[in-house]
């Protein structure tokens, strides 16, 4: 009989105990769980933040919303959020995709890193959406790209950092009507952004401005692409600063490229440009223009160039 007393007495105080540590910790621990075992512990709350796990949007906003992804209404005044998120996609896929979007939202302060290897995936990947905004992100240290957008017009992409990208910084391709500004793109370790800081393939009357892209191999490169702006960027310690291939109507301004190994602005094959206002200084040729022609070059400042403007198989072109 005591025997008996006394299991039930130590049951009884087991499950006292369980439940007011169970109460303890509902009161004071918050979870935020995510795909990695990286976390934040603040002693004074006793709050756990994780590591987010990858974002799939697919034309279903409203569901993201109902999941806690987002906030918003997707209209202009109102757009739907996406913020403050750190995202490790696990050396798979992309961080964030959203596909086939017209509505408005925004994507800010997020840090994302370590998409995938697989061909196009990047930090944040916009396929066949409009009306986006990428603001402030930190998209560095990805395999394939930064950001991307495939066939996406009428974008934004402002203040972000995509540094250490493996190939790409931000690239665009079947891209029309985007704004690419205040960005840095740069290479800091001798393996990242092999290719391009900034990338244009197929891509009509966006406005490249106040970017920063160095040390890459083509700080900006415009490949089959007219009717674009590049103007008040910055790229230095490149094999290549500015570098157009078969790309026309386009104006390169306001632009500093120094320091290139080769050349500070290249075109080739690309006609109908203008290149005006820009400081090419200390590099292999400062404007190389290989067969292309009918360009305007007026006013750049081109000093300690070996070659300050070079022409190859081009002709009227004008300078001034």
């Amino acid at each position: 009989m005591k025997s008996n007393t006394k299991s039930k007495i130590i049951i009884l105080i087991t499950l006292g105990v369980f439940i007011g540590f169970s109460a303890l910790s509902n009161d004071n621990l918050n979870f935020n769980v995510g795909n990695s075992d990286n976390s934040n512990l603040d002693n004074k709350n006793l709050q756990i933040s994780a590591v987010s796990g990858k974002i799939h949007i697919d034309n279903n906003w409203t569901a993201a919303k109902s999941a806690g992804i987002c906030t918003g209404n997707g209209t202009y005044s109102e757009p739907y959020v996406i913020e403050d998120l750190v995202i490790d996609a696990g050396g798979s896929g992309s961080d964030i995709l959203i596909e086939n979007s017209d509505v408005y939202f925004k994507i800010e302060n997020c840090s994302v890193y370590n998409s995938g290897t697989g061909f196009l995936d990047a930090g944040i990947k916009l396929e066949m959406v409009s009306n986006g905004l990428l603001l402030n992100n930190n998209v560095s240290n990805n395999e394939y790209y930064g950001i991307y957008l495939g066939s996406s017009d009428n974008n934004t992409i402002s203040g972000n950092t995509a540094n250490n990208n493996t190939w790409y910084g931000i690239g665009l391709s079947l891209s029309d009507y985007n704004i690419i500004s205040g960005n840095t793109a740069n290479a800091i370790t001798a393996s990242a952004n092999l290719r391009r800081g900034i990338y244009l393939q197929d891509s009509l009357n966006n406005v490249i401005s106040g970017n920063t892209a160095n040390y890459n191999f083509e700080g900006i490169y415009i490949w089959v692409s007219d009717n674009n702006t590049i103007s008040g960027n910055t790229a230095n310690y490149n094999e290549y600063g500015i570098r157009l291939f078969n790309s026309n109507n386009t104006t390169i301004s306001g632009n500093i490229a120094n320091n290139n190994t080769w050349n500070g602005i290249h075109l080739f094959r690309s006609g109908s440009n203008t290149i005006s206002g820009n400081t090419v200084n200390y590099n292999t040729n400062g404007i190389l223009l290989d067969s292309s022609d009918n360009n305007m070059i007026s006013g750049n400042t081109l000093i300690r160039n070996e070659e300050c403007i070079l022409e190859i198989n081009s002709q009227g072109n004008k300078f001034s």
